[in-house]
């Protein structure tokens, strides 16, 4: 909840040019207030030199961990200082294309994935070698 009403207090104030410090309080480690203010900085566009995670939502189509693998992903990615988009979707239907906007993302499969750059396909990968075959086409670009 307290990220959720920093983000709303916050984020309206800078967006309307109001501010140019941020103090993010949350009953969490301090290290989580820091990761919180970035995550706001970078959801309305004022820290860019960073990775930009997109992500859907589950349904009945996805067969992976997508949750699981989407944190995993937000976590191999908060030191990285590249400014990309990089996708999670849960599917191989709809996922490149609907991530066709990103550098580089996963489609997830049925204990499989694909990996994907600009909407295109670049291979098909095992479930368990996903996040690191990401990883390797994020240190490429």
């Amino acid at each position: 909840m307290g990220i959720i009403k920093s983000a709303v207090g916050i984020g309206s104030l800078l967006t309307h040019g109001i501010g140019d410090t941020i103090r993010v309080s949350l009953t969490d480690e301090p290290v989580e207030e820091v990761y919180a203010a970035f995550d706001i900085l970078k959801a309305i566009g004022l820290k860019t030199d960073c990775p930009y995670l997109i992500s859907c939502p589950t349904c009945g189509r996805t067969k992976i961990d997508l949750v699981g693998l989407a944190k995993q992903v937000e976590e191999r990615l908060r030191d990285c200082k590249k400014p990309i988009k990089v996708a999670v979707m849960g599917c191989i239907v709809n996922g490149p294309g609907e991530a066709k906007e990103a550098d580089i993302g996963i489609a997830g499969g049925d204990g499989c994935g694909l990996i994907f750059k600009k909407g295109q396909i670049l291979r098909k990968v095992d479930e368990k070698d996903l996040l690191d075959e990401l990883m390797k086409e994020v240190e490429k670009l």
